[in-house]
């Protein structure tokens, strides 16, 4: 089993930021395997949107003779402004160029845990599922259903371990279909994490904390008068300091 019991690399927050850190991690991770004369994964999936994690990875990891895998949103995917309007990102054609000619696929379809119009039922068990597996992180659905769609496209065999990237968090995962994706035996297994946000910026921002009301201190040189009347229970009401 491949297994370097390094602890978990975590980034400060959520974004694309932390793509370049991701991809070292993945390398460091690699090296860790041959240093310790562990098999290494020879697939890496990057989930992305206009191809830089795989570019960045085929750059990086080019003497470990890795097979690259991007999957990306399907061509009907938009993306809502803040003026609220949307827009149909698209990966720019000299980068599909590129892919093309180091064999690096491109798999775009629809994603499994996307929604079926109509079907109501499927579409709150796909959001459930979405929201239990982000809080491991935002992207994490991506990461899995990348996966998956490398496994249903014929690119990976069901049951092989890999890597799968986004722009901050990397997996070392066993593949399954989308299909066999929960089942006890055959399913998808996230082995390790080889790097992940520890703060959900993005996906799970907190709000900020409200302020704590200091009390004077007994102790003070200065203490706070308070003044008061006492009332038929016992007890003081504050009137002013």
């Amino acid at each position: 089993m491949m297994s370097r019991g390094d602890k978990i690399q975590t980034f400060d927050g959520e974004g694309r930021e932390n793509l370049p850190n991701v991809v070292k991690n993945i390398k460091n991770y690699m090296r860790g395997l041959i240093s310790n004369g562990i098999p290494y994964p020879v697939k890496v999936i990057f989930f992305t949107l206009q191809g830089e994690g795989p570019m960045l990875a085929y750059n990086q990891l080019s003497g470990l003779d890795l097979k690259i895998i991007a999957v990306t949103f399907p061509a009907t995917y938009t993306i809502k402004l803040k003026t609220g309007g949307t827009y149909p990102p698209d990966m720019p054609e000299k980068v599909r160029k590129f892919f093309d000619g180091v064999e690096i696929p491109i798999i775009r379809a629809r994603l499994p845990f996307d929604d079926i119009s109509g079907a109501e039922l499927h579409n709150k068990e796909m959001a459930m599922l979405k929201s239990a597996l982000s809080v491991f992180g935002g992207s994490m659905p991506l990461a899995i259903q990348a996966v998956l769609q490398a496994t249903d496209s014929g690119h990976i065999p069901s049951g092989e371990e890999v890597i799968v990237a986004t722009s901050d968090t990397a997996l070392l995962v066993t593949a399954s279909t989308t299909k066999d994706f929960l089942d006890k035996t055959n399913g998808l297994v996230v082995n390790e994490i080889i790097c992940k946000p520890r703060n959900f910026n993005i996906s799970r921002p907190q709000p900020k904390p409200s302020p704590i009301l200091q009390m004077p201190s007994p102790f003070s040189e200065h203490p706070t008068i308070l003044e008061g009347e006492v009332s038929q229970t016992g007890r003081t009401h504050l009137v002013d300091e």
